[in-house]
């Protein structure tokens, strides 16, 4: 990780565990959580910066959050219903790779192991963030704002955040 994103990812972390310690005081889940955002914080600003979201950070990231999540003995249920909502997105990318990238699956498969229960509400509000976003740019822009890309990690980060907070 390079220095710039050391003071991201802090305060990512820092960010999703206090969010989170007001639901829970369970350390391995406030653990889980504080990666989780370490990792989103960090993934939103290189996708800002070079639209891309990096496997070295993500998938380490993501394992992480699969072996806490395992480690404290949360039901497999919750697991699954992200990992389901994982799948669909994974075929949306592979049916319409403009509209979705493999990045962006990957970014959702962590959402989905690090929020694990509140996984499938953080990932549509990222999503109606993002759309929301994209009726604002064809308002103020017409036509030629269909060409352009939105990076969806910022808005996934957004939306797991917001998920946590009561």
């Amino acid at each position: 990780m390079t220095k710039p994103a050391l003071p991201i990812a802090a305060a990512g972390g820092l960010l999703f565990a206090l969010a989170a310690a007001q639901a829970t005081s369970d350390h391995l889940a406030l653990a889980r959580l504080a990666i989780c955002g370490a990792a989103l914080a960090v993934a939103a600003a290189v996708d800002l910066a070079e639209r891309r979201i990096p496997n070295r950070l993500v998938l380490p990231a993501a394992a992480a959050c699969a072996a806490l999540t395992l480690a404290s003995g949360t039901g497999l249920r919750p697991l699954a219903v992200g990992l389901a909502l994982v799948a669909l997105l994974l075929g949306v990318s592979l049916a319409r790779p403009a509209a979705l990238g493999m990045g962006d699956v990957k970014l959702a498969l962590l959402i989905s192991l690090g929020l694990v229960g509140h996984a499938p509400i953080a990932l549509l509000l990222g999503l109606a963030l993002a759309a929301l976003t994209g009726i604002l740019l064809l308002a103020l822009r017409g036509p030629e704002a269909w060409r352009q890309a939105l990076p969806l990690a910022p808005f996934l980060a957004a939306g797991a955040l917001a998920a946590l907070l009561p």
